[in-house]
């Protein structure tokens, strides 16, 4: 009798439940001098899995800065007065909240009147196993996605896969992360709901 046994995620793994949702054989390594497939794996699976990311505050990849800049004020007659450089983490995809005001993004720095902010973004996650479950699926549709044309040469499977990403697995995967990334109490909603309920909460 064959036996389930669980172990850690890996990037092979993603890679061979993308291959699954077209019909492809699972590959036994990722190489970029391998077969089409893992050719392909090689070539997509970083930046498919960035794409996913940037796409939600994930709980997982949430991060967080402080940065103090040396630099002075730029001159009146800049494009950007008044303000100094910030240069974002070597892992942020993507600026979340920063604490400052009027605070602009240009590249990979952020400009504000501020010497020191708070910064917080998602982190450019690379282990597997940090990922949430849904997350992986996400992940696994849209790596399928881009992998289906040049496998499959079918259109329409890649049509199919999108819209599974788009309107099912993607959207689930992010209101289950929002359900989870707060307690009932500091949930942002719930002063709202109360309010329109009119519960008073003599705690607050």
């Amino acid at each position: 009798m064959t036996t389930l046994s669980s172990h850690p995620l890996t990037a092979l793994d993603i890679c061979n439940l993308a291959l699954a949702k077209l019909g492809e054989a699972p590959l036994a390594a990722i190489q970029s001098n391998g077969s089409p497939a893992s050719r392909l794996c090689y070539m997509h699976y970083h930046p498919a899995r960035r794409e996913v990311l940037v796409t939600n505050r994930w709980s997982f990849a949430l991060a967080s800065a402080n940065i103090t800049s040396a630099e002075t004020p730029s001159p009146e007659s800049s494009d950007l007065p008044r303000r100094v450089s910030h240069p974002l983490p070597a892992d942020c995809l993507r600026v979340l909240e920063v604490s400052a005001p009027n605070w602009i993004l240009r590249g990979r720095s952020v400009y504000c009147p501020q010497a020191t902010i708070h910064l917080r973004y998602i982190s450019d996650v690379e282990d597997p196993t940090l990922f949430d479950p849904l997350f992986t699926d996400a992940f696994c549709t849209l790596l399928a996605c881009k992998l289906c044309i040049p496998l499959t040469a079918s259109t329409t499977a890649r049509q199919m896969l999108m819209e599974e990403y788009n309107r099912i697995v993607l959207p689930k995967a992010a209101h289950f992360n929002a359900v989870q990334a707060h307690s009932n109490d500091s949930h942002p909603l719930r002063k709202l709901l109360k309010t329109r309920l009119g519960i008073v909460d003599n705690c607050e």
